[in-house]
């Protein structure tokens, strides 16, 4: 009789066991459902994300021809931001309904990069081919590497990456790490599935990682990578970040799917401080290009605009370390003249950088 009344509670402590371990409590560490290698899913769909992946990488490719001495057309660019007046090469681009980069950029930086445009096609006019120098629109070649030609306005500030990296930040970055990911785009129906789409909320988790860039099986495949998937490639080795944001995005879709919000909201927190990281990492990258070649006009102003870009996409997550001022002070300290900058300017916005992000141990790496 005692070893059957010990049998009987073993057998009810495994029950107990058993129970509570299949129990679907959230948590980072505690789900009973499946949770995929890749972002492969039922009723995924992004295509909006790639088509403005697909606008801007058109409209990098016409901005670039200044660094041949081409003028540019104002009205041209601006048809492309806004996807107007089939301004684009690839016919699938002009005919995507309601999708443009304009209207997917943080509402105060809009007339910022309609400027920016007006004000690059105005500089290569002025230019007409000719060479740049302080006070002088034009095209600026490396005298280590004729293969890197530059085209920058009067003060040596490259517009190609004002508005590319710019709309990485202002666009991408803000879309997929505040927008969809935020509390209105996450805060949806989980229940009703669309075939093609998923539900809501799982739409809405889709097209954030669209806005990353990356193919499905990332980071083990790194072909095709685009905009912040490059970015954050390049900056892997250092900051572990490709594992980190991909794995989110994988755990975030398999939560939502399972109704584990706890997760999820994990997984949010993972994606926005790692890709904050990120940009933060990549703009001491281009501070540490810049007082490299700091001799070098074509390469410093070239590597300084893209470090100014990533900065100032740093505004956008709503986890962000630094407040929009303090990110104000960090461009403020390249000044408004990357010709007449100094190693000093360079080395306190850096210096700014390393303190709030913890850098110290890899600054001079990055």
């Amino acid at each position: 009789m005692n070893n059957l009344r010990l049998l009987g509670l073993a057998l009810l402590a495994v029950f107990a066991f058993t129970s509570c371990d299949e129990e679907n409590t959230g948590g980072e560490n505690d789900v009973n459902y499946e949770i995929p290698s890749t972002y492969e899913f039922e009723n995924v769909s992004y295509t909006g994300q790639t088509q403005r992946l697909d606008m801007l990488e058109e409209l990098t490719v016409y901005m670039k021809t200044a660094n041949d001495g081409t003028v540019l057309d104002a009205q041209t660019m601006l048809d492309m931001y806004a996807n107007e007046n089939n301004a684009f090469s690839k016919a699938e681009l002009n005919d995507a309904d309601t999708k443009e980069l304009e209207n997917k950029t943080v509402e105060v930086d809009i007339e910022m990069f309609q400027a920016f445009i007006r004000d690059f096609a105005a500089a290569t006019a002025e230019a007409d081919g000719g060479v740049g120098s302080n006070g002088t629109p034009g095209v600026v070649t490396s005298p280590n590497d004729a293969s890197k030609n530059y085209f920058f306005d009067a003060k040596g500030f490259e517009h190609i990456q004002l508005i590319e990296k710019g709309l990485m930040g202002s666009c991408f970055y803000f879309q997929g790490a505040s927008i969809y990911l935020g509390s209105g785009k996450m805060d949806v129906d989980n229940e009703e599935i669309e075939e093609g789409k998923g539900t809501a909320m799982e739409h809405h988790w889709d097209e954030a990682f669209g806005y990353f860039g990356v193919p499905n099986d990332f980071p083990s495949n790194t072909d095709g990578i685009r905009f912040w998937g490059k970015y954050a490639n390049g900056r892997d080795d250092l900051l572990g970040s490709n594992e980190a944001i991909m794995n989110a995005f994988i755990k975030g879709r398999a939560a939502i799917s399972n109704k584990d919000l706890e997760t999820r909201d994990e997984q949010i927190e993972i994606i926005r401080n790692e890709w904050e990281r990120v940009s933060a990492a990549t703009a001491v990258h281009y501070l540490n290009a810049a007082n490299d070649a700091f001799a070098d006009d074509a390469v410093r102003n070239h590597t300084l605009s893209e470090a100014w870009a990533f900065i100032h996409a740093l505004k956008y997550n709503p986890n962000q370390k630094l407040s929009n001022t303090e990110v104000e002070g960090i461009l403020a300290e390249l000044g408004e003249n990357f010709y007449e900058i100094t190693t000093d300017n360079i080395n306190a916005a850096k210096a700014s950088l390393v303190e709030a992000y913890g850098f110290e141990d890899i600054q001079d790496q990055l």
